[in-house]
């Protein structure tokens, strides 16, 4: 009988021991995927940049990215992640390479941590806008249509809009008959900061009569991250040395750029804002003496525009490449109606005017507008001003630390 007790008190002990290493191990693989997901956390933090400089500032490096949040799906568990300057890099609060390191520790139960550590770098692949049509603001009001001006809905209701998140490939980029599917991805048609701008556009949708297309199922609108300084690339691009400035505004109709436009052109050509062969950045503030800035008429180019103040776009516009709407006081607006069309994508900007409403955008689509995403049009952006554009944190390399 002893011995029999004896033998079952030593298979209860290593069943009891067997029991214990299984939890740990159970705990051990499950603290490892909550401090992955805490490396994801951070990523989504970070907003897109082409450095890590705000990261990494802080009194004591370290910094704080994600404080100590709870993961819901697995009770218990909680992750915490930080970033600090890589050693190649001197200043530990200045950032020249583009590179960072991450620690996401997992914290569980009995005292359990596991922690992996991550090199953090920006996208070697260039800029791609996060959406054909991206609202970078927390509310934002319907313009007007020019020919309505009861006009009360970011979409005409009775016309047929369209926007495209699917790559399109043009190779003449301005023909409406070139639209053949690119190589690249699908995006959003329209993406938003702000779900309660996603609803209303929702709201406002007809499938009978709007497509909006691209990622996801219809209509192709969706929230995503605050992800782009809008003002800043704006900022950026406007100061590029041999950006053509129109600071004091410019306004054509169909007599300023008719279907065939006389030669020789002036230099700059306010009908022609850049080429396939040789595209450009343009800015164009609002004029002082109307106050606002109407491109209508045969306008065509390549390139990046910035726009900043009043602003429509109709007619025959035509461009290819990144159209940028930079907001810096509480009238700036934009409607873009007619027939133009955008090959490339659409930053709408925003600015905070004091209503409590946050930063707000103030934008139509109208009539028989086309804007389709082109990774072939924005890749001559990237070729203008690979700096003036912000590009995400992405993982080069993690492993597991002690």
């Amino acid at each position: 009988m002893a011995i029999i007790l004896m033998y079952i008190s030593a298979n209860l002990f290593f069943s009891g021991l067997n029991l214990k290493t299984s939890s740990n191990v159970k705990f051990s693989d499950q603290g490892l995927q909550v401090a992955e997901a805490g490396l994801h956390h951070a990523l989504t933090v970070i907003p897109w940049g082409n450095n890590f400089n705000k990261q990494i500032d802080c009194p004591s490096p370290p910094c704080v990215l994600v404080p100590n949040t709870s993961f819901p799906s697995t009770p218990g568990f909680s992750y915490t992640v930080t970033a600090k300057n890589d050693p190649i890099d001197p200043n530990s609060t200045k950032d020249t390479n583009n590179l960072i390191i991450l620690n996401s520790t997992a914290y569980g139960p009995d005292g359990a941590t596991r922690k992996i550590e991550a090199y953090v770098g920006r996208s070697q692949a260039g800029f791609t806008p996060p959406a054909a049509s991206y609202v970078d603001a927390a509310s934002a009001t319907p313009t007007a249509d020019s020919s309505n001006s009861n006009a009360s809905n970011f979409f005409d209701i009775d016309d047929f809009m369209r926007t495209i998140g699917n790559d399109t490939n043009a190779g003449n980029l301005l023909t409406t008959s070139d639209d053949t599917q690119g190589p690249k991805a699908a995006l959003r048609g329209i993406a938003t900061i702000s779900d309660s701008i996603t609803n209303a556009l929702k709201n406002q949708y007809n499938s009978s009569i709007h497509q909006v297309l691209g990622l996801g199922a219809q209509p192709s609108i969706e929230t995503s991250g605050d992800l782009l300084d809008i003002k800043k690339m704006a900022d950026d691009f406007s100061n590029q040395p041999g950006a053509v400035n129109y600071s004091d505004g410019l306004t054509t109709d169909s007599i300023t750029c008719p279907t065939s436009l006389p030669q020789p052109r002036p230099n700059p050509d306010p009908c022609v804002l850049g080429t396939s062969s040789a595209p450009k950045i343009t800015y164009i503030r609002e004029p002082s003496s109307t106050n606002y800035s109407t491109l209508r008429g045969n306008v065509t180019g390549y390139g990046v525009v910035v726009l900043e103040g009043r602003f429509i776009l109709g007619g025959d516009f035509k461009f290819s490449g990144l159209l940028v709407h930079k907001r810096t006081e509480s009238s700036h607006r934009i409607s873009i109606e007619d027939n133009a069309w955008v090959y490339g994508g659409i930053l709408f900007g925003s600015y905070d005017e004091n209503d409590g409403q946050g930063k707000k955008a103030r934008f139509g689509i109208k009539d028989n507008v086309r804007i389709y995403y082109s990774s072939q049009a924005i890749s001559m952006v990237n070729n203008l001003c690979s700096s003036c554009l912000l590009l995400p944190a992405r993982i080069i390399a993690w492993r597991e630390v002690q």
